[in-house]
């Protein structure tokens, strides 16, 4: 009897195993697979995040930048508004130096006049104080009347003679202070001009550079806007997943459930059957030895059903679903200006330039001018250069950047100058120290490299 029983339940562990693993494993399956799609919606969150922490970094810098550009625009206008007034005290200075130079002339012709004059009464007077000549005139009279009238005569003679002789010196001098009134009027003049172009020059190329920062922020902006979209649709995709797996998880295990009631009710069954069978056999136990056997026989029945039911069985290998790489997004650097090499060849002489240059000689100077209406100094050699090919930069100090520095000048290279730190005045060099450029207080004219002016701010020479 005890073997009967520990057949049965045998027999129903066995068939209970055999219909329970399959459906187990594959809920074990599902569980892993939620796992890991929840491991990949954190991680896709994580790279949300940080993508939109840059997204913020990117556009916290490009509102600064932007701010930044908007200051250097408003500087610009400021700087035109100067200019505007720089020009207009510059105008006045050139009319302040044509005044000056109308009554210089006017002053030379009085002097001219009164030298004259003085020249004449020498004759008769001498205008050195010498007073025995006076004294002769007045011993010389023929009465007493005479003498009165000549002590007067001679009076006033001495007097105008020294207020002519006062005059005289008050009008030289007068000549000599306007002449260095002039001269500082023209230098103040081509500080003003200096200071123009410096100014212009600089605030240019502050706002290209910020421009560049504006557009390489818009780029990577764009770009941290993409990943964290990318970023995005992954972790929809993951939960979805998430969402999948968890579905066929839980009708995984609610087939386990029901495969496990089934498989108990079938036992209990069995069980009942099988007890019925041995209490018959108990009250047969003094039957035949052949009805014995029969009931031997049953064990070996049971065991045939039992490796049935463990051959029935089977394992399932569960799927492992791989989490798709990252793609890395890479920025596209935005291409550098670049500068054109300098010429390496003997440069352009003074011949091929000449007939060009002078062609223009008494062109007004005109800040920002390029047209033979008018030229500043970058201006100037910028339009003769173009005459014969050769393209320079605008502005005197990109001029000098680009240009090949000598030591030992020849007719045609380029002579720079400087105000403070920037160079403020280029010119074309012809030789036996004197160039050729467009002055603020000339226009296009001739000029010396080392004048009581140019010589101290003379940097050197570029050749192209």
């Amino acid at each position: 009897m005890n073997k009967k029983l520990l057949t049965i339940a045998i027999l129903g562990t066995l068939s209970f195993s055999s219909l329970i693993l399959p459906t187990a494993a594959s809920a074990e399956t599902y569980e892993d697979k939620v796992n890991k799609s929840e491991q990949q919606v954190n991680q896709t969150q994580e790279d949300i995040d940080a993508a939109q922490q840059k997204v913020d970094g990117l556009k916290a810098q490009s509102s600064q930048t932007e701010t930044e550009l908007a200051t250097i625009t408003n500087t610009i206008n400021a700087n035109k508004d100067k200019t505007t007034s720089l020009l207009a005290e510059i105008e006045a200075s050139q009319k302040e130096k044509e005044t000056l130079e109308s009554e210089i002339k006017s002053l030379e012709e009085k002097i001219a006049q009164r030298s004259e004059q003085l020249e004449d009464q020498a004759r008769t007077v001498q205008v050195n104080g010498d007073t025995k000549n006076y004294i002769e005139f007045i011993v010389e009279a023929e009465s007493m009347s005479d003498v009165l009238g000549r002590v007067d005569v001679v009076t006033d003679l001495v007097k105008a003679n020294k207020d002519l002789v006062q005059a005289q010196a008050d009008d030289k001098e007068a000549v000599v202070g306007k002449k260095e009134q002039t001269e500082q009027s023209i230098v103040q003049q081509n500080a003003l001009a200096a200071q123009l172009e410096n100014a212009k020059a600089e605030m240019e190329k502050q706002l290209l550079e910020k421009e560049v920062v504006v557009s390489q922020l818009a780029i990577e902006t764009s770009s941290a806007e993409t990943d964290k979209e990318k970023y995005i649709a992954q972790k929809a995709e993951a939960e979805s997943q998430v969402a999948e797996y968890t579905a066929a998880q839980e009708a995984a295990e609610m087939a386990v459930l029901a495969s496990f009631e089934e498989e108990t009710e079938e036992a209990v069954v069995v069980e009942s059957s099988e007890t019925t069978e041995v209490v018959e056999e108990t009250q047969e136990s003094q039957k035949s030895v052949e009805e014995t056997k029969v009931v031997a026989s049953t064990p070996t029945e049971t065991t045939k059903k039992t490796e049935k039911a463990t051959n029935s069985t089977s394992t399932k290998t569960p799927v492992k679903t791989e989490t798709p790489a990252k793609t890395e997004t890479k920025t596209p650097e935005t291409p550098k200006p670049t500068t054109p090499a300098p010429s390496t060849t003997g440069g352009t002489s003074w011949s091929a330039l000449q007939s060009h240059a002078t062609s223009v000689m008494g062109t007004p100077y005109l800040y920002g001018g390029t047209t033979t209406n008018g030229f500043d100094c970058s201006g100037f050699t910028s339009y003769v250069f173009a005459k014969v090919g050769i393209s320079l930069p605008r502005t005197a100090a990109g001029q000098y950047a680009s240009s090949t520095k000598v030591t030992n000048p020849q007719p045609g290279d380029l002579v720079f100058f400087k105000d403070g730190g920037s160079i403020t005045h280029v010119g074309i060099y012809v030789g036996n120290g004197q160039f050729i450029g467009s002055q603020s207080s000339t226009g296009v004219a001739y000029t010396s490299v080392n004048s009581s002016y140019w010589g101290p701010k003379l940097v050197g020479y570029g050749r192209y």
